[in-house]
């Protein structure tokens, strides 16, 4: 019995003859240049498109001819467009990220004509807005070569010496002290290295980095003569700078308290990376002998009158510690003032009543002078009982040691040359007196 095969049939493709697959050819190959010159790309919303559709783009670095976006996704942007396909009203901001996707600069005197030609109702022309009115203007040829990065915000306006005005002299002065302070501590710098090593960085980093730098280099030039601790005394105030950035990223990242979850990865970097520069700053510190633990040749300044009070102060001594800051107490001071004192007077040539104005005035102030004296007696005394209590209370308790103490003979022993010298004088006084009654 013969078995039935079932026969799958094929569409066999149709047969051209040669002049019409060189028509076919033809057809595609001009297709293909349509779509290579006549077809651009949008990378926003990822269709091709005519060329028509975007906005030519006069960058000298490409060749396309076209904006990286189409005409309507930048429409989008400028216009606020929602999800449900409403336009809003333009903004600076928005017309700024708009001309960042298409690669146009953003200048503010095309900015504000733009906005008075939209506002504009006796023009005639129909109406637009600030976005549509400035994409126009700066699609003129006055723009062409220009791209986002030539925008006013990326540009500092150069002024030369001849052309400045006061105005532009005193901006960014206001503060005159701080400017001083600041152009004293560069001249410093430049002076103690021969070279000024925060030249090319940002003018208003300059007052910060030179007000550091100078607090670690030494009063004396050829004391700066270690390069590698000059070297890095200058990498230390600009690790302290980047930390201080780093801090003030951080506290603007956690301002918002609504983006702290989103920014928590960035925050986290950010600490991170202060905590290496910390590190930074310690390893070099300790090899360089910078910080105030490792440093082994602390003698800057120590010949000058800062300088041996300090280290009085070091020494822990009580009795320099008044003479250090009081000048009333310091009893050379003291002796100096009297002889400058006696010289003046000796100098002085008073007639009759000049004398008697002299004696007047100073009876009155000494009469004042005796009242507050009495009473500051009076005060002297109750406080000098109660610290003496307190003292013998501390001693027996073993509060306080008897090498700390004052000697109060020493310290009244002022009083008692005063009242030796009264009496030798009443003794002199009251001999004379009887060689005179003899």
């Amino acid at each position: 019995m013969a078995v039935a095969t079932k026969r799958t049939t094929k569409t066999e493709p149709v047969k051209m003859t040669p002049t019409q697959m060189r028509n076919k050819i033809q057809d595609l190959e001009n297709k293909i240049d349509i779509y290579e010159n006549d077809t651009a790309w949008c990378f926003m919303c990822g269709k091709p498109k005519n060329k028509s559709k975007f906005y030519d783009n006069t960058d000298p670095l490409t060749s396309s001819g076209c904006s990286p976006i189409c005409r309507e996704c930048a429409k989008k942007i400028a216009l606020r467009t929602d999800k449900n396909g409403d336009e809003h009203e333009p903004t600076k901001e928005s017309i700024i990220l708009a001309l960042r996707y298409l690669n146009k600069p953003f200048l503010n005197s095309l900015y504000d004509s733009s906005i008075q030609e939209s506002q504009n109702e006796n023009t005639g022309k129909p109406k637009s807005n600030a976005w549509t009115a400035y994409i126009k203007n700066v699609s003129m040829k006055n723009y062409i070569g220009l791209t986002f990065w030539d925008s006013d915000m990326f540009k500092e306006k150069v002024i030369y010496e001849d052309e400045k005005t006061v105005n532009d002299v005193i901006k960014g002065r206001e503060n005159q002290d701080t400017y001083s302070e600041f152009t004293k501590n560069k001249n410093d710098v430049v002076r103690l290295l021969g070279y000024d090593p925060f030249e090319k960085e940002a003018i208003s980093d300059q007052p910060f980095l030179y007000s550091q730098l100078v607090g670690l280099l030494d009063s004396s030039e050829d004391a700066n003569d270690d390069m590698m601790r000059t070297a890095s005394a200058i990498s230390i105030v600009r690790a302290f700078l980047q930390q201080t950035k780093i801090d003030n990223a951080i506290s603007s990242y956690m301002s918002d308290i609504r983006k702290l979850q989103n920014n928590s990865a960035t925050i986290k970097s950010l600490q991170q990376s202060k905590k290496d520069l910390t590190s930074i700053i310690k390893d070099l510190a300790a090899e360089s002998c910078i910080s105030l633990k490792n440093n082994k040749n602390a003698k800057k300044g120590e010949n000058t009158w800062t300088g041996k009070i300090k280290k009085i102060k070091d020494l822990n001594l009580r009795e320099g510690e008044v003479n250090g800051f009081d000048i009333g107490t310091c009893r050379g001071m003291q002796q100096v003032m009297d002889m400058s004192n006696a010289s003046i007077l000796k100098a002085l040539r008073l007639d009759e009543s000049e004398y008697s104005d002299m004696v007047a005035e100073q009876r009155q102030m000494i009469t004042s002078l005796r009242s507050d004296l009495d009473n500051y007696k009076e005060i002297s005394r109750i406080l000098l009982r109660e610290n003496i209590d307190l003292k013998d209370y501390m001693e027996e308790a073993g509060l306080i040691k008897p090498e700390d103490l004052v000697d109060l003979d020493e310290l009244y022993s002022c009083f008692s040359s005063q009242e030796q010298e009264e009496v030798i004088e009443d003794d002199e006084s009251s001999e004379d007196t009887k060689s005179s009654g003899t």
